[in-house]
């Protein structure tokens, strides 16, 4: 299966996006004097992301907001690390966001600050060991720290929990325990046990969520293959499993074939080039190759610049190699814009 930029946050985000997930995983997971605090079906998925674009590799975010019981409305900000181990400057971090946060809200209104919640979740292999609070980052002396920031973070370390301490509605319960156990080589051992969670739910709900988690493991998991996911799927959904998996091994092309497609004329021109093609076939697998890379950004743009196409089919073959690998990055045409500009420039 082609590789996925982010499973783990793609993942994160479809499944505690849902207000209802959310809230089972806080309620269960924050200190119980903060959660008796939470008043149950206000939670509001807020603004996206706080966090900075060259953490977004090791960092997934979700903001929400929620009524406090006898209070003002509040925020919850969830992080989630998807590292395999933890970082020490995590309080640092949160510390930046919950100013955004604040300064996002202060755009929209006036008054207190809101009540932000800082919570981790971490699903690394490596215990976390990084303190919670945020002083514990100072080097001044301790008598000084009565006057500094300070707050504490709550945090979720999958890895702290044996499975039996996963305690939670079906579909947060899955989502965890999958989270926890997606670099285990016994994953595929575990699937039937984590797929039946799903048993008790109503089937529409169910499905649509096993998608989501098929989705996750063929893209994230280096042991858990089709078979095994036909085969757990099958035995929890004995009468709609075989259909799922054929709609969804369907939805995989079709969603994965621009990636196909592109690592296939990557692979196919490095072997061609290996083997010493004639210029005049060099020549002619150029033309084909840029009318074929053009057919890619446009159906990955919906549309494409005349100007940039002149320019693609200005491109060596080696340029052209590199632009089928690189294409799968570009979120927009003023990436391609970027790469074409730093391809050309002169040495």
């Amino acid at each position: 299966m082609p590789d996925i930029p982010n499973p783990h946050d793609r993942f994160f985000k479809e499944v505690f996006s849902r207000p209802d997930v959310a809230e089972d995983f806080l309620v269960h997971y924050l200190p119980p004097d903060v959660a008796d605090l939470l008043q149950p079906g206000t939670f509001q998925l807020s603004k996206d992301s706080f966090i900075d674009a060259n953490l977004k590799a090791y960092f997934s975010d979700l903001l929400y907001q929620v009524d406090f019981k006898g209070g003002e409305p509040g925020f919850i900000y969830i992080v989630f690390e998807h590292k395999s181990y933890p970082a020490a400057d995590v309080a640092f971090q949160l510390l930046k966001y919950m100013i955004r946060i604040w300064e996002h809200v202060q755009k929209q209104a006036t008054g207190h600050l809101p009540a932000v919640i800082p919570v981790v979740l971490y699903h690394g292999s490596a215990l976390w060991r990084a303190p919670l609070n945020f002083a514990s980052l100072y080097g001044a002396p301790k008598t000084l720290r009565t006057s500094l920031l300070d707050f504490t973070y709550h945090l979720c370390d999958l890895s702290a929990y044996a499975d039996e301490e996963i305690k939670l509605g079906a579909l947060a319960q899955v989502a965890l325990l999958l989270l926890k156990h997606i670099y285990s080589r016994d994953l595929p051992q575990r699937l039937k046990d984590i797929f039946g969670l799903l048993r008790a739910m109503s089937d529409q709900t169910a499905l649509e969520f096993v998608e989501t988690v098929l989705r996750y493991l063929g893209a994230a998991s280096a042991t858990v293959t089709m078979d095994d996911c036909r085969e757990a799927v099958q035995d929890t959904f004995p009468e709609t499993g075989e259909m799922l998996m054929d709609r969804w091994t369907e939805q995989l092309v079709e969603e994965h074939k621009l990636e196909w497609l592109a690592q296939g004329m990557a692979q196919g021109l490095k072997q061609g080039l290996k083997q010493g093609m004639k210029e005049g076939m060099k020549e002619g697998m150029k033309d084909a190759t840029s009318s074929l890379t053009i057919r890619l950004l446009r159906r990955k743009f919906g549309r494409l610049d005349t100007a940039l196409e002149e320019r693609i089919r200005h491109l060596t073959l080696e340029q052209l190699e590199r632009l089928g690998e690189d294409l799968l990055d570009f979120q927009d045409e003023s990436a391609l814009t970027e790469w074409l500009d730093r391809i050309e420039k002169p040495r």
